[in-house]
């Protein structure tokens, strides 16, 4: 069994290798077709009708996505056509050089079991070698000129197959790593996204927050950490269903995003902002537009309009201090601000 990688290398690699390499050989058995024919040479004229049939049925074979019926099926019409060619034009003709593709294009199949790459391999060589040893002039040799331009005809279109054969499988690997990639940031971004909201989950958004209160205090800047709740939301899930509670947790997540800071949802209905390089006197200013933003939302759920009200707790600091510290005092003035009414920010200012 293949890992997903391969397979899905294979399947892009069998498509375009199966259409392109289809295309390719049709064409050539066509001109060779033409070409034998006007040179009365009968037996290769008739050999390439017949690989021109075979290209033409593998059309469908493509279609079908036959890959493995395409592949055997090439590769014993190509060696096939390399034997009699071989024989009838003599080593010259350079016709013996295809059954080289083969016996390379074979290490490019997916899906392939070694035994089978070897094997085929080691046919293709052993038929290679033994033409190589026993035949030299053709039953029905060409004159030099002729013998010089097909021989070069097949040399060139031996290396342009062989590069082929390359370029696709290297686009598959290509295109499968990038999959592969986007796929990696995709389930990244998972990990670290609340799925509601597409806020910073508590896992990501604590390491974020450890990272940015250590660059703060390189650079002495000021920093302050927010813990938000939403007010009243059991109401909403009691009055209306979880799909209103849901609306308004997305809502309030929309406006913390534009909040110049991290945003992290940190459970249930509660979120924790970090903010940084502001004053005491902007942090709050910034707090409470955020709150007043909030207040002001247009939450309508079934024509219904929603009041949608949040409580902040707010620490401000100057130095390095632990993130479950910081955390436990903005609760701390959260709380305050719940009983003290809701709907307000309450803040303590250390230095």
């Amino acid at each position: 069994m293949g890992t997903a990688y391969e397979e899905r290398r294979g399947t892009l690699y069998n498509y375009r290798i199966t259409f392109y390499g289809n295309v390719f050989a049709w064409l050539i058995h066509v001109v060779f077709l033409i070409t034998f024919g006007r040179l009365d040479v009968t037996v290769l004229a008739w050999s390439n009708v017949l690989s021109v049939l075979y290209y033409t049925l593998s059309f469908y074979f493509v279609h079908k996505r036959y890959y493995r019926t395409f592949f055997i099926g090439l590769f014993v019409e190509v060696v096939y056509n390399a034997i009699i060619s071989t024989i009838v034009l003599g080593w010259g003709a350079n016709v013996h050089y295809f059954i080289l593709t083969v016996a390379y294009g074979v290490f490019f199949m997916p899906n392939v079991s070694r035994v089978i790459r070897i094997a085929s391999t080691m046919l293709a060589m052993g038929i290679y070698g033994y033409l190589y040893v026993n035949v030299t002039d053709g039953t029905s040799p060409l004159g030099p000129t002729l013998e010089q331009v097909i021989g070069v005809t097949c040399l060139l279109a031996t290396i342009a197959l062989i590069a082929g054969l390359s370029f696709i499988f290297e686009g598959a690997v290509v295109e499968v790593t990038s999959e592969l990639e986007q796929t990696n940031e995709r389930l990244h971004t998972l990990a670290s996204r609340d799925g509601l909201t597409g806020l910073y989950n508590r896992t990501t958004g604590y390491r974020l927050i450890e990272e940015a209160i250590r660059e703060a205090v390189l650079s002495g800047r000021p920093y302050a950490v927010v813990l938000a709740d939403i007010d009243h939301f059991k109401s909403f899930n009691e009055r209306h269903g979880h799909d209103c509670g849901d609306l308004v947790l997305k809502q309030v997540a929309s406006a913390l995003t534009r909040t110049d800071g991290v945003a992290v949802r940190w459970g249930g209905e509660e979120f924790l902002l970090f903010l940084t390089d502001q004053s005491e006197d902007e942090a709050a200013q910034a707090i409470d537009h955020l709150r007043q933003q909030i207040k002001s939302l247009e939450t309508i759920y079934e024509g219904r309009r929603l009041s949608v009200t949040m409580t902040f707790g707010v620490t401000t600091h100057r130095g390095f201090k632990p993130v479950d510290t910081l955390v436990k005092e903005a609760d701390d003035r959260l709380r305050a601000g719940k009983q003290a009414g809701k709907d307000r920010i309450v803040s303590s200012i250390h230095h």
